[in-house]
């Protein structure tokens, strides 16, 4: 029998043995799923690893797509980075054969065909910083940005974000997206006499970043995006993360999560409890549920029947997260905490649970008016 076809584009790869999580996460629902009878022929994964932006170039992101297309993929995992989901977006519309599951935190990377169980959202992520930054007891914010899409369109939901929420910003530096010395923009976040530091963008610009800070002697308290889980890809990543706090979909009182973390051990023989596994099980609860209502078995009967996904239990964030799509519901998570607040401890040993948005979420709830009167 001819095997169902589900296209995996990875535009960052890392040769890290996270990518092996990776796999052997959406391999294990998908094997669940035809063992009981939810599909009624194997699944092929087919795979293909380019090196888009950042580091490389967007052309080689929709080859990608074009290839899988051409394979005979239903439908088609990736890819994980704005800077090329944005730019693909428009050619998966124009081409209208299968539909792709992003990451993307942008907005811009949504459409008739394209959904996103985005790890993370430019909007959302700059508002539960704003929240978790109040219940920390900070006020006066200096940002650190990335000169790129993505860094440009974190900061400016993060002005209007803060703003709202009472929060004044005092100095906005931009960095490099890449690594590089961070040493002058170490200083000028200081000189501005923040009650903390945020950084927002991709992540790249986080290498590097506690050298400069100890290099004069300064521990402030440091917040980003989503970039938080490059900790995840290495020990090295996690030392350059080491103190800081940021947004994560890994939540360890998530019993979903946690069971399926068992199965994965039971299976693989170890336990990677970080947020790529949880949210593959997501990602492949949705590919098995459109493969298996998809009528007919075409890309667009795939995009029909994941358009009728509703109220699935998450793997991802909190407790009580779910999955859900509709005819124009393109961002498939419902529920605040889709992310959490972590952090990496200061010796880089552990990351930990810090707090859950939702908690603070009544502290920047009010008008505008309020939050100026707050930020006074």
């Amino acid at each position: 029998m001819t095997p169902l076809k589900v296209g995996l584009l990875n535009d960052y790869p890392t040769q890290a043995d996270s990518e092996d999580n990776t796999v052997d996460a959406l391999r294990l629902v998908v094997d669940e799923a035809v063992e009981a009878g939810v599909l009624d022929r194997p699944v092929e994964f087919i795979r293909r690893d380019v090196v888009g932006l950042p580091n490389g170039e967007y052309r080689a992101v929709q080859r990608a797509f074009d290839e899988l297309v051409e394979a005979g993929c239903l439908v088609i995992f990736g890819p994980y980075i704005s800077d090329n989901a944005v730019p693909l977006c428009a050619h998966v519309e124009r081409t209208a054969a299968v539909p792709i599951i992003v990451l993307s935190g942008s907005e811009g990377a949504l459409g008739e065909w394209c959904f996103a169980l985005n790890n993370g959202s430019m909007p959302e992520e700059s508002r539960m910083l704003a929240a978790i930054l109040r219940g920390d007891g900070y006020r006066r914010i200096a940002i650190a940005w990335e000169s790129s899409l993505i860094g440009k369109e974190y900061l400016a939901f993060a002005e209007r974000a803060y703003a709202e929420a009472g929060l004044q910003i005092v100095a906005t530096v931009p960095i490099p997206q890449v690594e590089a010395d961070k040493a002058a923009a170490v200083d000028a976040l200081r000189e501005a006499g923040p009650d903390a530091v945020v950084h927002v963008g991709f992540g790249h610009g986080l290498w590097g970043f506690n050298d400069a800070l100890a290099a004069i002697g300064w521990d402030p308290p440091r917040y980003t995006t989503t970039a938080f889980e490059m900790a995840h890809i290495n020990d090295v990543w996690m030392r350059q993360l080491a103190g800081w706090i940021g947004l994560d979909s890994y939540d360890e009182r998530n019993p979903v999560g946690q069971a399926f973390l068992d199965r994965f051990e039971a299976r693989y023989g170890r336990r990677p409890a970080y947020f790529m596994p949880c949210l593959c099980h997501d990602v492949a609860t949705v590919i098995v549920r459109g493969l298996a209502g998809a009528r007919p078995l075409t890309g667009a009967g795939v995009k029909a029947a994941m358009e009728d996904i509703k109220l699935i239990p998450s793997a991802s964030g909190a407790p009580g997260i779910c999955l859900r799509f509709g005819r124009h519901i393109r961002q498939g998570w419902m529920g605040v905490d889709y992310l959490v607040a972590r952090r990496v401890l200061p010796d880089a040993s552990a990351h930990v649970f810090h707090a859950a948005p939702s908690q603070y979420i009544s502290l920047i709830a009010g008008s505008p008016e309020q939050a100026a009167s707050a930020a006074r």
